[in-house]
């Protein structure tokens, strides 16, 4: 049995172009697309994922070819768009890190720092620890099952080869605002114990100089950041919802799809 070239490059465009798309998510997402996990690994998920969605897919263009100026145009159009998709879940991951910074540069532990594994720089302890509680959560709420979900959406929602403008970059943009206001408002509690504290030292700084507070406040103030982290991460998981539910709604503009009609929880 022969089949012909033009077959062949069909049947190749149809998979690489959603491959295109999927992998380009899979190597930005949260946790998948982490230093830690390797990129060949990546890669063998995008593959499984594309072959196991492929029939569900609708079909793309038959008359562009892939290795053609038609072609580049979509194959940027799907890098864009699945790059897009993972990195707002990057920023919901470092809203966190941002709330671990913050809380150490105020308890006096963001002098506690090593290599982290997801990006590979030097990071305060307290972030990575925020960290690895987001993408904890991540996966214990099946944010990454909602993410394949919202990529085969995409699909239908934006068909492969249909010209538009893929991504509103200043939707994306806004989320650095977002993510210093999230993590402000999560570490809002500790900012304000913290510097009741350190005004209490100062005041008994003034009445006794005699004594040693830089030592005695350094200890409490570890002390009391400790307690801070303990209450903040015994509410967190609200926090990570209601910022995953934003996140979600972001993705789902980016994709023009309308999440409450789409299944999507």
């Amino acid at each position: 049995m022969e089949f012909p070239a033009s077959i062949i490059l069909d049947w190749m465009a149809q998979f690489f172009w959603p491959l295109t798309r999927i992998s380009s998510m899979m190597m930005t997402m949260t946790f998948f697309g982490a230093r830690f996990v390797p990129v060949r690994i990546r890669l063998y998920l995008s593959l499984a994922i594309t072959f196991a969605v492929m029939p569900a897919l609708p079909k793309g263009p038959l008359e562009i070819e892939i290795v053609s100026y038609g072609g580049f145009l979509i194959l940027s159009q799907q890098i864009i768009i699945g790059i897009a998709m993972g990195t707002v879940t990057q920023f919901i991951t470092q809203s966190f890190v941002l709330l671990g910074q913050i809380i150490g540069m105020q308890s006096s532990l963001g002098f506690a720092s090593m290599v982290d594994p997801a990006n590979g720089q030097n990071t305060p302890l307290l972030g990575q620890l925020f960290m690895f509680v987001a993408t904890l959560l991540f996966l214990a709420t099946d944010g990454h099952l909602q993410m394949l979900h919202l990529v085969i959406m995409s699909f239908k929602s934006l068909p492969v080869g249909e010209m538009f403008e893929t991504v509103n970059y200043r939707l994306l943009a806004s989320w650095f605002g977002i993510m210093f206001h999230v993590s402000l408002g999560m570490a809002l509690a500790g900012i304000i114990a913290l510097l009741t504290v350190n005004l209490s030292f100062g005041v008994m700084t003034r009445a006794a100089p005699q004594l040693n507070i830089f030592s005695l406040g350094f200890s409490f103030a570890l002390l009391v950041g400790l307690l801070v982290c303990i209450y903040i991460l015994n509410g967190i998981l609200p926090h990570y919802l209601n910022h995953w539910e934003t996140g979600l709604d972001t993705i789902c503009t980016l994709i023009r799809l309308d999440c409450s009609l789409s299944g999507v929880p």
